[in-house]
């Protein structure tokens, strides 16, 4: 049987992707990789020397940032007006550390930035951070290879670090859960459009909304492809990660207002999301097992010291942060802290040991804050 070049990266592709979700679905100490299992089987096949075009990447990427900001776009602004500024000072906080964290690991370790960049991208389980720092470096085959490495490495060691500590830390203070429920009930609410202005708005261009998904993607790229001009002759560009990111947010809020004509329906947004991220971790994962094996023969086991770094310090210093200055209750805090370094694992596993959904709230408004600061700080500190 002989097949295509076409062929032979459709089945590539989807191959990775079935073997991903299984490995995704092995739970040790009760924790599973999900999606991400995806990223390391490609890892694997990459070390091989299997190969597919960038372009697959490039549109599960789309896809995922997209859908992405719809998702998180309902609420978003009510929220940042309510404890916006505790979320962004907690955010900023995780972030500059991170950034402190991977300048050490190039000028103190000596890592390639791509590298280093691709560990911090892993440390704080950020794909929309991974996917900015691949694509400021898109150009240089060696340095995606280096970035893609970085968090293929470390990407589980963040997952497994942030879920544990999640875990920990309640229990070390011996928290009372119910009393830490009652507190945090008002910050789940988020005001609905009526009735009445649901039936007013109700007109859909089609079905299931894919125009409107169709044009926060056009309008994405387009402002992901303005470019600001810097200090010292460098140039910024939200990219096909933040440009996208950034109008699904809008597109989201305006439809949670004005529902109907703008919105896209949500049975939608999760297939899409989970398929753009399917395209993006297979492909990702491809290009980043070419480089594996040649960044653990250069660097040892330096480039996984620093990948601990990078998680565990952020963590601590978030959670005295939100703790002991902005005076959060823990479940709030524990919630927006793991917003603030993007893992979703962690929200479910602190979901099901607070018994209540309410705590979302606090991920839902930090998260899209993260991942704007990821995809902004991953663009300069590949830079360095």
């Amino acid at each position: 049987m002989e097949l295509s070049e076409v062929a032979q990266n459709i089945l590539t592709v989807f191959a990775v992707a079935c073997l991903g979700y299984l490995v995704g679905r092995i739970k040790i100490w009760g924790i599973s990789l999900g999606a991400t299992g995806i990223f390391l089987v490609g890892l694997l096949f990459g070390h091989l020397g299997v190969s597919t075009p960038r372009v697959l990447q490039d549109i599960g990427l789309v896809l995922f940032i997209a859908a992405t900001g719809l998702s998180a776009g309902p609420g978003f602004i009510q929220r940042i007006k309510r404890s916006g500024s505790a979320y962004i000072i907690l955010c900023l906080t995780t972030t500059i550390v991170g950034c402190i964290l991977c300048i050490l690991a190039v000028k103190v370790g000596h890592l390639a930035a791509p590298l280093a960049v691709g560990i911090m991208a892993g440390s704080f389980t950020t794909s929309p951070g991974f996917a900015a720092a691949q694509e400021a470096v898109r150009a240089n085959v060696e340095a995606v290879g280096q970035v893609s490495a970085g968090y293929g490495l470390i990407y589980p060691i963040g997952v497994v670090c942030t879920v544990l500590f999640i875990q920990i830390v309640p229990r070390l203070l011996h928290a009372n859960m119910a009393a830490e429920r009652r507190l945090i009930e008002t910050e789940s609410t988020v005001d609905t459009p009526s009735s009445a202005q649901q039936k007013k708005d109700g007109f859909k261009i089609d079905k299931y909304g894919l125009c409107i998904f169709s044009i926060v993607v056009v309008l994405g790229i387009m402002l992901g492809s303005v470019s600001i001009p810097l200090p010292g002759g460098g140039r910024f560009a939200l990219g096909l990660t933040g440009g996208p990111l950034a109008v699904g947010l809008l597109f989201g809020h305006l439809a949670h207002n004005h529902p109907g004509l703008l919105t896209v329906d949500n049975k939608l947004i999760g297939p899409i999301e989970e398929i753009g991220l399917l395209l993006f971790f297979a492909d990702a994962g491809i290009d980043g097992g070419h480089g594996v094996a040649k960044i653990l023969a250069a660097y040892g086991a330096t480039p996984i010291l620093y990948g601990l770094l990078m998680v565990i310090t952020p963590l601590i210093i978030g959670y005295l942060v939100f703790r002991f200055y902005l005076k959060l209750p823990l479940l709030n805090g524990l919630s927006a802290l793991t917003g603030s370094m993007t893992s979703t694992a962690a929200l479910a596993v602190l979901t099901q040991q607070a018994k209540t959904d309410s705590i979302a709230a606090a991920y839902a408004t930090t998260y899209p804050l993260a991942l704007i600061l990821m995809v902004l700080v991953m663009q300069f500190l590949i830079a360095l």
